[in-house]
C-alpha cells in the first residue's frame, strides 16, 4: 500500500473514532458506504449505512455519556488490492458502567474494517465489532 493511502485510511480511522466519542452519528456514518455490513458486539447485523446509524443512536444517555474514555488505535492495516484495505482496530474503554447498574468494568475488543475506494476516496464497506471479555486466552 503506498504510503498516501495508508494515511488516508488512518485518517479515516481517527475521524472515525473522534466522531464515536462526540456521539456524531451522522458524520460518522458518512464514513461508510450506503450499503455497508456492520456487525455488533452483540452480534447484531445491520445491513445498510442507515440502519448502522439508526442502531448506534439508539444508545442511553447514560452510555453516550461515558464515552470520552473511550480509545481506538489500529493494531493491523494492509492492503488487499490497491483499491480494497483491511484494518483492525483494538478499543478500550475503560470504566464503563453498564445500564443495569453493576459495578464499572474496563471494557475491550477488536474491530475488524474492510475499507474500499471508489470515486469519492476511501469508504468502510464492512465493520465486525468483536467484544474481548476473557474468553480469547481458553483453550478450550
Amino acid at each position: 500500500m503506498n504510503p498516501a493511502d495508508e494515511q488516508e485510511i488512518r485518517n479515516i480511522l481517527a475521524r472515525y473514532t473522534g466522531l464515536w466519542i462526540e456521539h456524531e452519528m451522522a458524520g460518522w456514518g458518512r464514513l461508510f458506504s450506503a450499503n455497508s455490513d456492520f456487525i455488533t458486539h452483540r452480534g447484531v447485523w445491520w445491513r445498510s449505512r442507515s440502519e448502522n446509524v439508526a442502531g448506534h443512536q439508539d444508545i442511553p444517555a447514560a452510555v453516550i455519556a461515558q464515552k470520552a474514555s473511550y480509545q481506538q488505535e489500529i493494531v493491523s492495516l494492509r492492503a488487499i488490492t490497491a483499491d480494497v484495505a483491511i484494518v483492525h482496530t483494538e478499543w478500550s474503554w475503560p470504566n464503563h458502567v453498564p445500564i443495569d447498574g453493576t459495578e464499572p468494568e474496563d471494557r475491550r475488543g477488536l474491530i475488524t474494517l474492510v475499507l474500499a475506494r471508489g470515486q469519492g476516496g476511501w469508504l468502510i464497506e464492512a465493520a465486525h465489532n468483536t467484544r474481548l471479555d476473557g474468553l480469547e486466552t481458553r483453550s478450550d
